[in-house]
């Protein structure tokens, strides 16, 4: 994977973001929706309904999604597409996905930043998704670009800014025995890649410090491309720490609408309802209402 392709990667090998699926105990969950607001194609022609204005406060919340040409970046688009109004970035839009501003997020740049405006909440996905890349790899797409998308949500007056942080904060608990893996438990990074990520979540506390923005920083567990079935893990590890396509969508779904009260700052881990798993869901439970359905060490007999 190139180092420039902006999508989050969290596992070794090839193993990255999830797609969408629903709830049948195959990682597939329904997600109930409004009827289609539609995508707000900036670059385009824009449509929009033309609500009543008795129901404006019941237009679709406006998400704008960076690496939403990647792996998490299409199967949250495909499960939100009837649900949110989505505004969608990625560093190379592929010919067939027209939806997609094409920006380098690595560079700040007026033509991009000025779709954060009008935008409720921001899931940024973007970043070289190579846990094994070296820091000459990673500073401009998981760095450069993480602290330009904090500043435009900023500037933009966004709501809430959801990071896909990794489970590569924490890899380094790996070999520390059965201690269970909270997010209050000290960072070790496994690696660069890890430790990019934990400057992720770092730099988002202080946005949330110094502006009227909430910021949830995401571990996120073990997510395979295409079907991501609990069958082809690799490893015992890899199946502790799954998230299903459908307990993913659900997760940043809830995240999105989540009342956080007075917190401005949260940390989760995302990974399913997996047996023996030693990540610690109380908060992702406790604060987004986050109820996972799928256990990989079952659907694995």
């Amino acid at each position: 994977m190139h180092a420039d392709d902006y999508e989050e990667r969290n596992g070794p090998g090839n193993l990255t973001e999830g797609s969408e699926s629903g709830g049948d105990g195959t990682g597939h969950r329904p997600t109930s929706a409004p009827e289609a607001p539609g995508l707000r194609i900036i670059g385009q022609d824009e449509v929009e309904d033309d609500p009543d204005e008795d129901d404006i406060d019941e237009s679709p919340r406006v998400v704008l999604i960076t690496g939403a040409s990647g792996n998490i970046g299409r199967k949250l688009r495909d499960a939100w597409r009837s649900l949110y109004d989505l505004v969608l970035i990625d560093r190379k839009a592929p010919p067939d996905d027209p939806e997609v501003i094409e920006a380098d997020l690595a560079e700040w740049d007026e033509s991009w930043v000025e779709h954060f405006d009008d935008v409720d909440t921001v899931v940024h996905l973007a970043a070289n998704p190579d846990d094994s890349a070296a820091w000459d790899d990673l500073v401009r797409p998981n760095l450069d670009a993480a602290a330009n998308v904090f500043n435009a949500a900023a500037y933009g007056g966004v709501e809430r800014v959801i990071f896909a942080s990794s489970n590569h904060a924490m890899g380094g608990y790996r070999d520390l025995g059965d201690i269970p893996i909270t997010v209050d438990l000290p960072p070790r990074p496994d690696g660069p890649y890890g430790a990019t990520k934990l400057v992720g979540e770092r730099l988002g506390r202080s946005l949330a410090s110094a502006f009227d923005v909430t910021f949830i920083a995401i571990r996120i567990g073990w997510v395979q491309r295409g079907a991501n079935r609990p069958e082809t893990l690799p490893d015992d590890w890899s199946r502790r720490m799954w998230l299903s396509d459908g307990d993913l969508v659900h997760l940043f779904e809830s995240a999105v609408e989540a009342d956080l009260g007075d917190r401005a700052f949260l940390v989760v881990n995302g990974m399913s309802n997996n047996g023996g798993s030693r990540w610690d869901l109380t908060e992702a439970v406790e604060w987004l209402d986050y109820q996972p359905h799928d256990d990989a060490t079952a659907e694995a007999l």
